[in-house]
């Protein structure tokens, strides 16, 4: 027997809840950068250090936070990086609000449903 025989298709729902899943925490990356670059350019009165506001301080984290939801967002879209897309839904749910929190949630859920197409 080749191994072609022996190959057992995968369902299409999984594949689907994967590309959903990358989708969702693409956006949720996208929004938390949003949210990160709005923090720096609006700023606040308090320095925190010689050119750095509080609130430009916090808005780097969640900068970071955009950019590991990004690349978790386009690894999962990929199918190479299990652990890449649950960090990036998981840390774009903190920084982009309410919407990317619950996109992320659900990316966190369809990444369970997806997880043997990693």
């Amino acid at each position: 027997m080749s191994s072609e025989q022996n190959a057992v298709e995968k369902p299409p729902g999984r594949k689907i809840a994967l590309r959903l899943g990358g989708l969702m925490t693409l956006i949720t990356g996208i929004l938390s950068l949003n949210n990160g670059l709005q923090g720096m350019i609006a700023g606040d009165e308090f320095p925190f250090g010689p050119y750095l506001t509080r609130f430009a301080a916090c808005s780097i984290a969640v900068i970071f936070f955009g950019i590991i939801a990004v690349a978790g967002g386009v690894s999962a879209m990929r199918g190479t990086h299990f652990s890449l897309a649950l960090a990036g839904a998981l840390l774009g749910m903190m920084g982009g609000g309410i919407v990317a929190f619950f996109l992320g949630l659900l990316a966190f859920i369809f990444y369970f449903f997806a997880d043997e197409d990693f």
